[in-house]
């Protein structure tokens, strides 16, 4: 599954403070606004919310898919964490019952 970023590497969005985007954004409106007729304005305001709520689809399906990748890579990460944990568990058992058999053939040795 594909991760997507979320902070591009470059971005003129960077280089602009809230306030200026906004800015650039309402001049952009009013100054495509001066050519229209009202009937061009409906169109072309309509189209943009409908751009609008794509953008705002994709971003939020993607975040989704990043969320649900992470989460299964955590899965699997405590599930290998768990199976480590088995595993060093079982060695320890396997260690421990070594000594008690190494102990006991001490002590005969000691009793001979």
């Amino acid at each position: 599954m594909e991760v997507f970023k979320l902070v591009p590497e470059e971005s003129v969005f960077f280089d602009l403070a809230p306030d200026e985007t906004t800015l650039l954004f309402y001049i952009l409106g009013v100054g495509v606004a001066q050519s229209l007729t009202i009937d061009e304005l409906r169109v072309l305001g309509g189209g943009l919310f409908i751009t609008g709520e794509v953008f705002l689809t994709i971003a939020s399906q993607r975040v989704l898919l990043n969320d649900a990748l992470e989460a299964q890579q955590e899965h699997e990460t405590t599930e290998k964490s768990k199976q480590s944990i088995e595993e060093l568990q079982s060695q320890n058992k396997k260690l421990e019952n070594q000594i008690q058999y190494l102990q006991q053939q001490v002590e005969q040795l000691i009793k001979k």
